[in-house]
This record gives structure tokens, sequence and C-alpha cells, in this order.
């Protein structure tokens, strides 16, 4: 069974998105495996059960994941095998926080993982966690609190970044970049890097990632639709660029995908 709790840290709105804490129990199996989708976010991911999952790299190499560590942007979809008994916590930020929070460039991330003992500020984190939720959170919100009064968040670069997000999760990724640049009124060149260093990917990428997961969580919401029905209600309207583009994720076609379940996919294309 994969079970997930979450709480939303109303002090730290407009940082950080939720904290979670996901249970794989009483499986028939000695693991559970998953296909896990590029989602938008950054999160930071700490292993209470020690270092039993692995996934799989671009090279389809497995590989152990840290007990924690920052897990970045990805562009692909990877396997994530848990072990039977695995505890997890997360910590999720919006798409473009984690940066302004911490001060290294999102794009170092991008389709890696970087050991929580890295980054000294963060390492801290670490002493919040346990198997009792409530009091994670709680303790998880104090130190992110304390963090947050050193972000520098009045800088122009974050006020175009944030209103870019927020502008691409309202419109579910159907958004010209053009029409951002004419609200920022900033340059391509300057708002590429910035985007880039902020979010770890480029705004365009940004925007099929978005448009993606929201034609997941729409055909999840109405199963009896066909999926032509939900890609077009999805503002996808070229069909054979909807294929191509969910199958260069996920690496999978949709009729493919939605034979399964996709317990951890379907929780976090909701969040």
């Amino acid at each position: 069974m994969i079970a997930l709790q979450t709480y939303i840290p109303s002090a730290l709105t407009g940082l950080v998105k939720s904290f979670w804490q996901l249970k794989v129990t009483g499986l028939n199996d000695a693991s559970y495996r998953e296909d896990i989708l590029p989602d938008g976010h950054h999160e930071i991911i700490f292993h209470v059960t020690g270092e039993n999952a692995k996934r799989t790299t671009e090279s389809a190499r497995w590989i152990k994941e840290p007990d924690a560590f920052f897990a970045g942007q990805t562009l692909r979809s990877y396997s994530l095998e848990l072990e039977n008994n695995s505890l997890l916590y997360g910590i999720r930020f919006h798409p473009h926080t984690l940066h302004f929070l911490f001060g290294f460039p999102a794009d170092l991330l991008t389709n890696n993982m970087l050991p929580l003992h890295d980054i000294p500020a963060a390492y801290i984190l670490k002493n919040c966690i346990s198997e009792h939720f409530e009091e994670t959170c709680s303790k998880l919100e104090m130190v992110l609190l304390q963090l947050c009064k050193k972000a520098d968040l009045s800088v122009n670069r974050f006020h175009y970044i944030d209103y870019a997000v927020q502008e691409i999760i309202k419109s579910k990724g159907d958004i010209s970049i053009s029409h951002l640049l004419n609200r920022t009124g900033i340059s391509q060149r300057y708002f590429d890097t910035v985007f880039r260093e902020s979010v770890g990917i480029n705004p365009k990428s940004f925007c099929n990632i978005v448009k993606l997961n929201s034609f997941i969580s729409y055909k999840n919401k109405y199963p009896h639709k066909k999926l032509t029905e939900c890609c077009y209600e999805s503002n996808f309207f070229d069909q054979s660029h909807f294929i191509k583009l969910f199958k260069s994720v996920t690496g999978k076609l949709p009729k493919e995908y939605f034979k399964n379940y996709n317990h951890i996919n379907d929780y976090f294309t909701e969040m």
C-alpha cells in the first residue's frame, strides 16, 4: 500500500508548497516500482528508513538515492524503486523558490540529485525528521522560517520569475513566452537566464511539463472520457504534437500509460 500525508505550512506561503510523508507497507513483493514523471517542482527528500530506494539515470543505470538530498527538475520520467516498509518525507518547493532560499543555481540540480550535506545551511533540516508526521512538520516549519528570514525576495528578478511561474501554472502551461516578456518588460535573453537559474529548465520546457501534468490530472478526474477528448479539452490543439510530447517525456504512449494505476504520480500531479 502507498499512503501519503501532506501538510501545507501557511507561514511559508510563497516559498514552500507542502510537506509530505510517504509510506510503503504491506506489499506482496519486496519492493514497489513506478515510473516518476517530471512535475515541475524541486524537493528535499529524506529517507527515514535508510538508503532503501533506487532510481534509473538517463543511461538506464540503477543508482541508490542518498538518505537526504535535493531533487532537481527532470525532463523525462525515471523509474523509482522503494523497498517494502519504506518511510520518506519531502519538502515540496514552488518551482522557482528553492534557488532564492538556498542561493545556488537551480539548473545545477536538473536531472540530478545533490546530497543534503553538500549544502551546510540545509543539512540542519535532517535533524527535524522523525517517524511522527505532525512533530516533523512542526520542526521543519520552524527551521525553514529562520532560513527564510535570510532570503532576499525583494529583488526584481524574483518578482519577474514569480509572476511568470504563476501565470504559466494559472494557464496550465498554455501561454506564450512573448506574452510573459511583454508583461515583465525584460529581454528574452535575460528572462531565459534568470528563469533557468531559478526554475532549473527553460520556460518552454516548463510550460510543456505543466501542460502534460494538467492533462494527466484532467484524465484522472474524468476516466470515462476518451483520450482524444481530454487532449482537446486540455488545450492540445494538435493531437500528433500531444502524442509526441507525451512519449518524449514518459517514454510511453498515452493509452499505455493509463493502463496502470500510478500511485505516486497521481498524488503529485494534483499537488
